[in-house]
């Protein structure tokens, strides 16, 4: 159960992963980015009333910054927010089994 808790806790971070770099060279060999783009906010789509605030602005002087933020507030903290509620999930069934078998 051990290597099945780490595999589902860095399961998030696999996926915002491979989004990321999918995205990245999806324009230089001319894919179809709009699908990636959607693939993208089905990710970030249950943590959106979170992230929809405007905490981190929308003018950003520069270019690499607003990527970065927008790649940040779409892919890497709803993969942190994933990866924290598998983590609850599973401390809440190892309490709750322990409860019932001691």
């Amino acid at each position: 159960m051990k290597w099945t808790a780490r595999i589902a806790l860095a399961f998030p971070f696999a996926v915002a992963s491979v989004l990321s770099v999918l995205i990245s060279i999806a324009r230089p060999f001319h894919w179809r980015s709009e699908h990636l783009a959607g693939y993208c906010f089905l990710f970030a789509s249950p943590w959106a009333w979170l992230l929809d605030n405007g905490w981190f602005g929308s003018s950003f002087h520069s270019k690499w910054l607003g990527v970065l933020v927008t790649y940040m507030i779409l892919l890497w903290i709803p993969a942190l927010l994933y990866s924290g509620c598998f983590w609850l999930l599973f401390r809440i069934g190892r309490a709750t089994r322990e409860r019932i078998y001691n």
